[in-house]
């Protein structure tokens, strides 16, 4: 979708290496962009006016006790959870996709399958190693440089590059089983949700709309050591059809998307929202959709992922207030030689941005959303003050400054229109 080519690039292999390119960066006025994974969306880890920053030699994993793993920055997640095989551990939250890195999603939010119960990856995380934009190596947490800890946790990159994170680790089973269950009827979904959710039934939970078929498909998962009782697992719940189980001793790698569905040469435009829960009627009715730019199944995911009604304590990591929320996320894939088709869909999302805001929803920033001063003020709220107080503290050179973004004083930072 978004094609620039930088400078350079630049792959350091350590937490010093990364330190020296930055100080000597912010001392000669050169830009660095973050790249981790790659998988954000608009070319936020592009440049044509700087320096790519590769984080992926960054990748090592090791375990830090029963309770913590430690994980570098360019470390992709899937490598986190091979490195805990048979520990009975794994991070509390899981990005669906194991090619994107921790660094990455902490640095945006991170939601998962498991998000019902422990909200997003950036408040499962005891402690960082950040490099800011003088160079500086500062560990962080809740007690030691709080600040930065805030700041670093969901703020795109802006302040500093995590180049290690302490994360929470949960107990796991040995086996995941997972049920497909379809439901025809929006309104017994709907009720049944809420039922999964406050009775904590399952493990691991994701839905995905099929317009195409006018029905909703619920993946439920739970992990277990002793054989389950299907029909006890399921008993109450009024879905038409259980299409598939599927059951698996790759606990962790169970609920991520094979790496073949994110091709390189395909177009994905794809925006989420993270909306408050008393909207889900109204999201499964999505009016906003254009059906004729969107691709016909297989060629797009409409997800919804439950998130927990505990507070989140990362405050850059922007959600709609009180309890309960839902990620709502549109994805599409289309071919090379799609491109125009997938620019008007990426417009007609942002489009759709709109409405969604006005419901109470915020943008979940995996892509660049096309905000002006206007918007960010309204996303951020009370925020926004205390980001670009921030961002004059930990980057006083801008070094790093993805288009976009509102923090920092070049213009183009804070995007076009109102």
């Amino acid at each position: 979708m978004a094609k620039r080519v930088p400078e350079g690039v630049a792959k350091p292999t350590s937490a010093g290496e990364l330190a020296s390119l930055v100080r000597r960066a912010s001392s000669d006025g050169i830009r660095l962009v973050t790249r981790g994974g790659g998988h954000s969306q608009s070319g936020q880890s592009l440049t044509d006016s700087g320096i790519v920053v590769d984080t992926t030699r960054l990748d090592r994993v090791q375990p830090a006790g029963p309770e913590l793993v430690r994980a570098q920055g360019g470390a992709q997640w899937g490598k986190v959870v091979d490195a805990l095989r048979g520990t009975r551990r794994l991070p509390r939250v899981l990005a669906d996709i194991g090619e994107v890195t921790v660094g990455g999603t902490l640095s945006v939010g991170g939601v998962g399958t498991t998000s019902h119960r422990y909200g997003a990856q950036v408040g499962q995380v005891e402690q960082l190693d950040v490099v800011t934009g003088t160079g500086e190596r500062v560990r962080c947490s809740p007690s030691r440089n709080a600040e930065l800890f805030d700041a670093v946790r969901g703020g795109q990159g802006q302040f500093g590059i995590i180049t290690e994170a302490w994360i929470r680790l949960r107990p796991s089973e040995d086996r995941f089983r997972q049920y497909e269950l379809h439901y025809r009827d929006f309104e017994q979904f709907a009720n049944d949700l809420e039922q999964i959710l406050e009775a904590d039934r399952f493990d691991h939970l994701r839905a995905e709309f099929r317009p195409d078929e006018s029905e909703i498909v619920l993946y439920a998962g739970i992990e277990y050591d002793r054989e389950p009782d299907d029909a006890a697992v399921l008993e109450g719940l009024g879905y038409d059809e259980n299409t598939y189980t599927r059951d698996t001793a790759s606990v962790g790698r169970a609920a991520m998307f094979p790496s073949w569905g994110f091709s390189w040469l395909n177009h994905h435009p794809w925006r989420d929202w993270i909306m408050p829960w008393e909207t889900l009627p109204t999201l499964l009715a999505q009016p906003w959709l254009d059906s004729d730019l969107i691709p016909r199944k297989p060629w797009h995911w409409i997800g919804l992922y439950p998130i927990g009604g505990e507070a989140v304590d990362a405050p850059l990591f922007m959600r709609p207030r009180g309890g309960r929320a839902i990620l709502y996320s549109v994805l599409s894939v289309l071919g090379a030689f799609q491109r125009e088709q997938a620019t008007a869909l990426a417009d007609h999302l942002e489009e759709a941005d709109r409405t969604l805001v006005g419901l109470g929803g915020k943008s979940y920033l995996s892509g660049r959303v096309g905000y002006g001063p206007g918007r960010w003020a309204q996303h951020y709220g009370e925020m926004l003050e205390p980001g670009s107080r921030w961002k004059r503290e930990f980057d006083p050179n801008q070094v790093f400054l993805t288009g976009g973004m509102p923090f920092g004083d070049d213009p183009a930072a804070s995007g076009q229109g109102a």
